[in-house]
C-alpha cells in the first residue's frame, strides 16, 4: 500500500465515524452564537499558542462538549449532556462524591477530597500526565481540523483576573460588599474589594500615612503627613530584564510585593522525519531525525515580604516563588493565597516525554495527591497558602487542571466555576474548596443551568452560596435564574424563568436580599428575598433607561449603580449614567436621582471595581472617564460626585494626562482624612477637600 491509498484509506474511515452530536454541524451555530455584552471579569485560560476570539468559543465549546460526552463516572452519573440538564426539575446536579481513598499513598498531612467527579485527587503522576496529554492530543485535532490562526498570548497582564468585588463602607452586616470603603478608626480608603474580610492586592494602596504605588520596576512610598507629599523610600527588587512588579498587599509594619519573573533558556528537540517515497536511489534530503532549537520562557510569579517599619530603608525578610503566570491572590486574616496558571500541554514535547510538566512551589514539585484532575484538561491552576509569619514557606498548594475556570474567594473556601455550552443550552459548573486555617481541601462540586456573567452574581454567606446565572438555550432564548446552596453544596432553593430575554449586567448581595439588574432595551432593577433558602422570592421590579454594570450598597437603603445610558429604542449609548436606587421598601424599587455624563464613552468603572471609590460614610463617589466631544480629542478625567439631598452633585473634574503607556484602569482616587489625592505609576495629586477640593500639590514619581 503506497502513501496515497493509506490516506484514503484513513479519510474513509474518518468519515464513517460515529460523530457525537455534540460536534455535528447543525449544534457549531450555536457554541459560536454571539453575545450582546462581554463577561465582566471572566478569566479564561487561553492556550500558549492561543487562537483567534472566535475560535477558542468555538474550540472551548468543542472541549468541554467532547469531555462531557466522553465520561462515565462525570456530572449525575450520566454521559448524555441533555438529560442532564433536564432531568430535575429544580434544573440542578449534584456532582456525587467519591470518597473511597484506600488507594492513595499515606499523605503527610490530611489527605486531599475529591471535589464530586468533576475534580478528583490524582492517584499517580502516570494520571495526571495521560489527562493532559489527552487535552493536547485533543486541541491539536482541532487545530488542525479547523485550521485555527495562532498566536502568542499575554502573560499576566492577558490574565489579569480578575479577577475576578464587595462593600464595609456603610458598617453594617452585608454578605458582598465591594467597596473601597473607609477605615472608620484611621480615616483613610481602602481598596475596593469583593469580599468583606478578603483583602485584594493592588498597584496603588494607603495606609491611612502613607501612599504606595507601583511604578515600573520601583514601588514608591510617598508620606502624606499634614496635607504634604514627601517622597519617603523606595523599594526595588532585583528583577530580570524581562521581570516586572505586579501588586502588593500593605499591613502595618509589613508589605507583600508580587512580581511576574520569567526564566529563559534554549531547548533542543528530536523530531523524525518520515521519508517521502523515492526510487531513485538517492536518500531524500528530508529523511532522518532533525534537531531544533528554540528558546523556552519559563513563569514564575515570586512574592517578596519587606519589613516597613523604616520606609526609608525596607529590609527584605522573605522570598517565595512558584511557578506560572500570575492569576490573582488574596489575604485572609494572616495568610495570603496566591493563584498561578501554567499552561501544561505546551511541555509535551513531540517525542512524547513530559519534561517540566509538574509545576513547583520553592522548586519543589507539587506531589500528585495534591493534583485535582478532570476528565480532559491541559491548564494548570496552581494554588498555594504562604502564612505572613513564615513568608518563605507554603503551609499548603495543591493544583487543578483543567480547561478553563474562573474564581470566587469568601473568607473561608475557594469556588471555581465554568460555563459548557451544550447541545440543549449554557450549564456552569462549580467546586467548592476549603481554606480553613491555610489548609485546602475540596468539599464537593454541583452544576446549574445557565452562565455567571457577572463577578458579583456568585456569593458566599453565613454557610450558603447565593448564584445568579443567564441561561441561554440552543435558540439563542435568554432567561434568568437564582439558585441557592447550603455548605456542602446541596442545593436548597431556585427561582427560574426571571426577565425573559434579557442577561444579568451586575449583582449584589445585601444580607438575605440579592438585587440584580438585567438589560435588554431598559435596565430593571429586581430585588429577591433569601431569608428561606428553600423558598427565595423575588420582591420588586423597576424598569428604567439605560443600564448598571456595577452595583454598589450606598447604605442600608440606597443602592448606586454606575453604567450607561441608551436610547429605548435603538440601544444606542448616549453617555455614562449614575443612577441611586432607593431600596428603603425592596417590594416598592425607586430611582432616587440620575445624571449622565453626555462625553463620556468609557469608564474602567463599569468592569475594573478596584478603580471605583463609593463611600458613602465620606460622601463620595470617584471614577475616572474617557471622554470625547466631537471634532475634538479625546481625553480622561477623574470624577468625584457627592449624593447631597436625594441629588448628585459634582465636586471635581480633574483632567488627567495624555498617558502613552499607563492604562486609566490603574487609576486610583483615595482619601486620607480630609484630603483627597488622584493616584497613578508617575504621579499623585493631592485636594484638601475642606477647601471645595482646592489643587494643592503634586509629586511626580517618574523623578524618584
Amino acid at each position: 500500500m503506497n502513501r496515497q491509498e493509506l490516506y484514503d484509506q484513513i479519510k474513509e474511515s474518518a468519515r464513517r465515524a460515529d460523530i457525537p452530536d455534540s460536534l455535528k454541524p447543525e449544534h457549531i451555530a450555536f457554541k459560536l452564537q454571539p453575545y450582546q455584552k462581554k463577561q465582566k471579569h471572566m478569566i479564561y485560560f487561553p492556550f500558549k499558542k492561543t487562537v483567534s476570539a472566535a475560535a477558542v468559543v468555538l474550540l472551548c465549546g468543542l472541549l468541554s462538549s467532547a469531555a462531557w460526552n466522553s465520561r462515565k463516572t462525570s456530572i449525575a452519573e450520566t454521559s448524555d449532556a441533555a438529560k442532564l440538564i433536564r432531568e430535575a426539575s429544580s434544573e440542578h446536579t449534584q456532582l456525587p462524591s467519591e470518597t473511597d481513598v484506600s488507594n492513595e499513598p499515606e499523605a503527610k498531612d490530611t489527605p486531599k477530597k475529591d471535589a464530586g467527579t468533576l475534580y478528583t485527587v490524582a492517584k499517580s503522576y502516570d494520571q495526571v500526565l495521560e489527562t493532559i496529554k489527552s487535552a493536547s492530543e485533543m486541541e491539536s485535532t482541532y487545530r488542525t481540523d479547523y485550521d485555527f490562526d495562532t498566536g502568542d498570548t499575554a502573560g499576566a497582564s492577558g490574565m489579569e483576573n480578575e479577577a475576578a468585588k464587595e462593600e464595609s463602607a456603610a458598617g453594617y452586616a452585608e454578605s458582598d460588599s465591594n467597596d473601597m470603603s473607609a477605615n472608620k478608626m484611621s480615616g483613610y480608603s481602602t481598596t475596593n474589594l469583593q469580599t468583606q474580610g478578603v483583602d485584594e492586592s493592588d498597584r496603588i494602596k494607603t495606609d491611612g500615612r502613607y501612599i504606595y504605588t507601583v511604578s515600573g520596576i520601583h514601588l514608591n512610598i510617598t508620606d502624606t503627613s499634614n496635607g504634604v507629599l514627601t517622597p519617603a523610600g523606595v523599594i526595588s527588587p532585583s528583577l530580570n530584564a524581562s521581570d516586572h512588579i505586579l501588586e502588593f498587599f500593605v499591613d502595618q509594619n509589613f508589605l507583600y510585593l508580587l512580581v511576574q519573573r520569567y526564566e529563559t533558556s534554549l531547548t533542543e528537540e528530536t523530531q523524525y522525519i518520515e521519508p517521502d517515497s523515492d526510487d531513485s536511489g538517492f536518500l531524500p534530503l528530508n529523511k532522518g531525525c532533525l534537531k531544533q532549537s528554540r528558546m523556552e520562557s519559563s513563569p514564575s510569579t515570586a512574592l517578596y515580604t519587606y519589613d516597613i517599619t523604616d520606609p526609608a530603608n525596607p529590609s527584605l525578610t522573605g522570598t517565595f516563588e512558584q511557578d506560572g503566570y500570575y492569576y490573582t491572590s488574596r489575604k485572609i486574616k494572616d495568610t495570603i493565597y496566591l493563584f498561578t496558571q501554567k499552561t501544561l500541554m505546551e511541555y509535551v514535547s513531540s517525542n512524547g516525554s513530559y519534561d517540566k510538566i509538574i509545576p513547583c512551589v520553592n522548586e519543589e514539585q507539587i506531589a500528585y495527591d495534591h493534583i485535582y484532575v478532570p476528565q480532559e484538561g491541559g491548564q494548570g491552576l496552581i494554588l498555594s497558602s504562604i502564612n505572613t509569619a513564615s513568608p518563605q514557606e507554603a503551609a499548603d498548594k495543591i493544583m487543578i487542571v483543567h480547561n478553563f475556570v474562573n474564581t470566587y474567594v469568601s473568607t473561608d473556601a475557594v469556588y471555581l466555576y465554568h460555563t459548557n455550552y451544550t447541545v440543549d443550552g449554557s450549564l456552569t459548573e462549580l467546586a467548592k474548596f476549603s481554606i480553613q486555617d491555610g489548609k485546602i481541601n475540596a468539599v464537593n462540586a454541583a452544576s446549574v443551568k445557565g452562565e455567571i456573567t457577572d463577578t458579583f452574581a456568585i456569593n458566599d454567606y453565613q454557610n450558603t452560596l447565593r448564584v445568579l446565572t443567564t441561561y441561554r438555550d440552543k435558540n439563542a432564548n435568554t432567561d434568568n435564574r437564582l439558585f441557592i446552596f447550603d455548605k456542602d453544596l446541596n442545593l436548597t432553593g431556585s427561582l427560574n424563568g426571571i426577565a425573559r430575554g434579557e442577561e444579568i449586567y451586575a449583582a449584589r448581595y445585601l444580607a438575605d436580599t440579592a438585587y440584580f439588574i438585567t438589560y435588554k432595551n431598559t435596565d430593571p432593577l429586581f430585588a429577591a428575598d433569601l431569608s428561606d433558602p428553600s423558598q427565595p422570592v423575588l420582591l420588586g421590579e423597576l424598569k428604567i433607561t439605560g443600564f448598571s454594570d456595577y452595583l454598589h450598597f450606598w447604605g442600608t437603603d440606597k443602592l448606586l449603580g454606575i453604567g450607561y445610558e441608551t436610547d429605548p429604542d435603538t440601544g444606542e449609548q448616549k453617555g455614562l449614567k449614575l443612577v441611586m436606587f432607593d431600596i428603603t421598601n425592596p417590594t416598592d424599587l425607586k430611582a432616587a436621582d440620575s445624571t449622565v455624563l453626555t462625553d463620556s464613552i468609557y469608564s474602567p468603572a463599569a468592569h475594573e471595581y478596584k478603580s471605583v471609590l463609593a463611600d458613602p460614610q465620606k460622601n463620595l463617589i470617584g471614577f475616572t472617564s474617557q471622554n470625547m466631544r466631537e471634532n475634538t480629542p479625546s481625553y480622561a478625567a477623574y470624577y468625584i460626585f457627592h449624593f447631597t439631598d436625594g441629588r448628585f452633585v459634582q465636586r471635581l473634574m480633574e483632567r488627567l494626562p495624555d498617558y502613552e503607556y499607563i492604562s486609566y484602569d490603574s487609576i486610583r482616587g483615595i482619601y486620607i482624612e480630609d484630603m483627597f489625592y488622584i493616584a497613578s505609576p508617575t504621579k499623585i495629586t493631592s485636594f484638601d477637600m475642606t477647601r471645595d477640593f482646592a489643587k494643592t500639590g503634586e509629586l511626580d514619581l517618574s523623578e524618584n
